[in-house]
């Protein structure tokens, strides 16, 4: 009986820490049916992130003027010029966020952890829902939290696109290990996460 109680002890704790969804073994949606917007860009440029335990990014997040609109999906794109990479984790975790402030720490979205390789293969659509009306969401941000399974390497732990938008954009970063708040990215002053959405009008 003892050991019948420790299995399912065990299980449950190892269900527990990787409550995430693997996007390769998501069944692929088919979201040709909903309208698509990607802010408008000059350039896409891929960065680093050297830190061990991961990152947080929030963007300006740019929408269509639309009125109120249903959000489905949120697609990261992961095209620039592939640099040369030296990256301990074969896998990691992303979160996407849409908040309406940097300040703001209520997540707008259902908080998931979803994982994704470390070669992406060009682009993930993370499953999403929610309602906005683009006329009060101008100063919402979009980004996500990452967080990697190898916190003691020394090398780059990941990789994600910024775009160059032709609307003005800001960018902020957090860095998880650290206590400090969300600090402005002046190098990047039209800068944005590389996303797409579909939504719907309503």
């Amino acid at each position: 009986m003892k050991i019948i109680i420790l299995f399912l002890l065990s299980n449950f704790l190892f269900a527990q820490k990787n409550d995430t969804i693997n996007l390769n073994l998501v069944e692929v949606t088919n979201y040709s049916k909903y309208k698509k917007f990607r802010p408008k860009f000059q350039k896409v440029e891929q960065l680093k992130d050297h830190t061990n335990r991961g990152l947080t990014l929030l963007s300006t997040f740019q929408l269509p003027k639309e009125g109120e609109i249903e959000i489905y999906a949120i697609e990261i794109l992961f095209e620039s010029k592939e640099l040369s990479k030296n990256l301990c984790n074969e896998f990691y975790y992303f979160s996407p966020i849409i908040t309406k402030s940097v300040t703001d720490k209520e997540n707008l979205l259902k908080e998931k952890w979803f994982v994704v390789d470390k070669n992406y293969n060009g682009k993930y659509i993370f499953p999403v829902h929610l309602k906005i009306d683009t006329r009060q969401a101008k100063h919402y941000f979009i980004g996500f939290k990452s967080s990697y399974e190898n916190q003691f390497c020394s090398e780059e732990n990941g990789y994600f696109d910024l775009i160059e938008t032709t609307k003005k954009s800001e960018v902020y970063l957090h860095f998880n290990q650290d206590n400090s708040t969300f600090q402005k990215q002046q190098l990047f002053g039209n800068y944005s996460l590389n996303y797409i959405i579909y939504y719907q009008k309503k």
